[in-house]
């Protein structure tokens, strides 16, 4: 196996590390702060300006409210909308009001990064939670910083978008969040697989095809690695701290940027420290979202990155989208801002109970009646679990017999990072009562078995 040094890495991105002092109260390794994200990006990314509007936006900032007349953005009257207020009633009783201020501010455009007083809930948060070492007022191009999205989906699509050229390649396990895919296979770019064992992505596996990777051969060695580090979708595996240790070591030695997409976390009975909080060069961009925790029909999406990665993302997002929904915005921010972060972080230890036990029921029904015919790894919470089919090649016919049934569950195929047919199923058991979930086990053994008979 070849091995690295400085001459091997991507002409260019290379020159994307700088060797420089740590900042008061950040632990550096070796001091490898990314210095420019340029490097990184995609020809297309690169050529992306702000839209013309933004220059009165900046200007705006820099003249006192009480002398501004606005005549420049298309903003509809207000007086118009026809929502004044309302009252929410929460799971515990309490209620909250959406004042007719607040209703104003929810109907109306507001700022593509997101509403201030939600962005700073969400940055304490993550202070809280991750202590990212990059987190600091040091301006840098690596420095943290926030975006909210429509949804995190639109993160993890956003940057797969940035920085992979058309005709180009990211890393990422075996099988993956399947829904991404039609975003980026007509750009003609694929996902490069690395091997998994029971904790997750193999390190030593990623770091031999990044160390063979012949860029006569195989093209530009790819830069960015694609993880669903906690309870995954669709494997339900979580990576332990010393795993996620070992893939960023790799991912330094390659100069390797880490996409975490990471909506699953607070599912966790306990949490594993996270790549972000361990990411001391600037090299993870971490989306991370309220749809598993609060409500995904509110579609708010969170992006912490480097700071030059995430400005370009909101110059991107700007045209596109507006930004997350401001009515939603101003629902989630009253409840978060209303329970605080303990009893926000109290809540997420009772989703996470809930789903546990979720796991732990539909385990049981496997033991019953799949002992012999599957073999599986408890998830242990999360909303999934992998099932491996014994005695059948691909995953197909068992799952059509299933549905003539009037059961369903995902093929493990639609996974598969290369599209291969393989002997897997996903199943997702989040909204299903005990009862159906043993006549669903109950049915998939009776269809093994009969495919065991035809043979």
């Amino acid at each position: 196996m070849a091995r690295l040094n400085r001459s091997n890495i991507v002409p260019g991105l290379k020159r994307a590390l700088v060797s420089s002092k740590c900042l008061d109260g950040v632990a550096c390794s070796d001091n490898q702060r990314i210095a420019d994200y340029s490097l990184f990006f995609n020809e297309q990314t690169k050529l992306t300006k702000p839209a013309p509007i933004w220059r009165y936006v900046e200007q705006k900032s820099k003249t006192p409210i009480s002398g501004q007349v606005w005549m420049d953005g298309g903003f509809p009257n207000s007086i118009q909308f026809p929502l004044l207020k309302a009252t929410l009633t929460l799971s515990d009783g309490n209620e909250i009001e959406i004042t007719p201020v607040e209703m104003k501010r929810g109907l109306q455009y507001t700022s593509s990064k997101g509403m201030p007083k939600i962005r700073r809930w969400v940055d304490e948060l993550y202070r809280r939670v991750h202590k990212p070492p990059t987190m600091d007022a040091g301006g840098l191009p690596s420095s943290l910083a926030l975006l909210l999205t429509p949804g995190g989906r639109y993160g993890v699509v956003q940057a797969i978008r940035m920085l992979v050229e058309d005709g180009g390649c990211f890393l990422a396990e075996e099988v993956i969040y399947q829904t991404i895919s039609p975003t980026y296979l007509p750009r003609k770019v694929r996902g490069v697989p690395i091997r998994s064992d029971n904790e997750g992505m193999d390190p030593v596996h990623l770091k031999q095809v990044l160390s063979e990777w012949d860029e006569g051969s195989q093209g530009r060695r790819p830069h960015l690695m694609y993880i669903v580090p906690s309870l995954s979708n669709p494997t339900g595996k979580t990576l332990s701290e010393q795993r996620k240790k070992d893939l960023y070591n790799v991912a330094r030695e390659f100069n390797i940027l880490i996409l975490e997409d990471d909506p699953y976390y607070f599912l966790q009975s306990s949490l594993v420290p996270s790549f972000l909080s361990m990411d001391t060069d600037g090299r993870v961009i971490r989306v991370d979202s309220f749809s598993k925790t609060l409500s995904p029909g509110c579609r708010i999406g969170i992006v912490f990155g480097p700071k030059q990665i995430v400005e370009k993302m909101t110059v991107i997002q700007h045209p596109m989208t507006g930004g997350p929904n401001a009515l939603s915005q101003v629902i989630i921010s009253k409840v978060v801002n209303t329970w605080g972060h303990d009893k926000f972080l109290k809540h997420m230890e009772k989703v996470a109970s809930f789903y546990k036990q979720r796991n732990d029921t539909l385990i049981s029904y496997m033991e019953k009646y799949l002992t012999g015919l599957c073999e599986w790894t408890p998830a242990g919470g999360g909303m999934f679990q992998w099932v491996t089919l014994l005695g059948v090649d691909k995953s197909e016919p068992v799952v059509d017999r299933l549905m003539e049934r009037g059961v369903f569950v995902m093929d493990g195929s639609i996974f598969s990072v290369d599209l291969a047919s393989r002997p897997n199923i996903r199943l997702c058991y989040s909204r299903v009562s005990d009862t159906q979930l043993e006549k669903a086990i109950s049915t998939l053994a009776d269809v093994l078995k009969e495919l065991r008979d035809l043979k």
